[in-house]
């Protein structure tokens, strides 16, 4: 894997890792190498790295919203150049308090160090099990950009959603984040279409960042 790859060089380097590039697309650390390529290591000092790193924490940002909020569907949570954001749709908005206690859940998460684990499912399946669970947006993403086979990301036990990837190793690699603020959002940026909550935050690589 990428990851041995990053261990056989020295193990400062495996322990630096966010994740890896190979051939010019990211990919996580346990990516199994089948044939030959460029394989680049990422860590904090590769731009690339804070990208994996605000994605994640989208990603936690999900699992903590869907613990203290159970009804909640789950839209999408791409980085951006200032942090990450998820969308999310909610039968009351989000105020300042929600947010004070998600992101006090999101970091109950992290502590416990819950590894990214990638799941790869046939699409059939994967569109049967989000829409037995009630995520109709997430049936219709995989619809729309999945292939045959489609991945998905678990927090073991605490979240799982389709995502092509990829993630740091494990939810305890994310420690600098801060939920901003919310606003008003419609699924797809399209104001006809299911109206959402839109959490951002920031994250960084570093505390000093």
């Amino acid at each position: 894997t990428v990851g041995d790859i990053a261990a056989s060089i020295s193990p400062r380097l495996a322990q630096a890792a966010f994740a890896g590039m190979v051939n010019d697309r990211g990919v996580d650390l346990t990516y199994p190498l089948v044939e030959d390529g460029r394989v680049r290591i990422l860590t904090s000092k590769d731009p690339e790295a804070l990208t994996v790193y605000r994605h994640s924490t989208a990603h936690l940002l999900a699992a903590a919203v869907t613990q203290l909020f159970p009804s909640v569907q789950c839209g999408i949570g791409p980085p951006t150049d200032e942090g990450f954001f998820y969308d999310f749709v909610v039968e009351r908005p989000f105020v300042p308090d929600d947010l004070a206690a998600i992101e006090q859940r999101m970091r109950e998460i992290a502590a416990r160090n819950l590894p990214f684990v990638r799941e790869l499912r046939p699409k059939e399946e994967a569109k049967a099990f989000f829409a037995q669970r009630g995520e109709p947006l997430k049936v219709e993403l995989i619809e729309e950009k999945g292939g045959p086979i489609v991945s998905c990301y678990d927090i073991q036990g605490v979240f799982l959603a389709f995502c092509v990837g990829p993630h740091v190793p494990s939810v305890g690699r994310l420690g600098h984040f801060k939920l901003l603020h919310t606003s008003n959002a419609y699924w797809k940026g399209d104001a006809r279409n299911q109206p959402m909550q839109r959490v951002y935050g920031t994250a960084f690589l570093s505390k000093a960042d």
